[in-house]
């Protein structure tokens, strides 16, 4: 998957264009934007708003409003790299009207083969702007 992901990053920077029409150039005016692209994978389970099979990102940098930015970058890398279990079960259970068996054992996967570590920083620093 990591080999088809860069793959089509490769051919999006030989062409210039990314998704929606997004070139080279808008990158490196706005390195925000980079993140923003580059969660664009988690769509198959976050949105920013609405309620897929897990929490929106905006609900999640809602639960962690209080936390200082330092921490919160850590705690995010932590599970964004790693991944986490059982941090979003009673979200899950009040939100998610579907038959998906036990909600409790759901869980975000380790997202390591799939990013590095620079790419999670820059997802980091999107979702930062998404608490404000």
């Amino acid at each position: 998957m990591k080999k088809i992901i860069a793959g089509m990053m490769l051919s999006a920077v030989i062409s210039g264009v990314y998704a929606g029409g997004i070139t080279g150039e808008d990158l490196k005016k706005d390195p925000i934007l980079e993140g923003k692209l580059i969660a664009k994978h988690c769509a198959w389970c976050h949105d920013v708003k609405k309620k897929l099979i897990a929490p929106p990102f905006k609900v999640i940098m809602e639960r962690y409003k209080d936390v200082p930015e330092d921490t919160l970058r850590k705690q995010l890398f932590q599970s964004i790299k790693y991944g986490s279990k059982g941090k979003w079960a009673q979200w899950m259970k009040e939100n998610l009207k579907v038959k998906m068996g036990k909600l409790d054992t759901m869980y975000m996967p380790a997202q390591k083969p799939y990013y590095t570590d620079e790419e999670i920083r820059k997802i980091i620093n999107w979702l930062l702007t998404l608490k404000k």
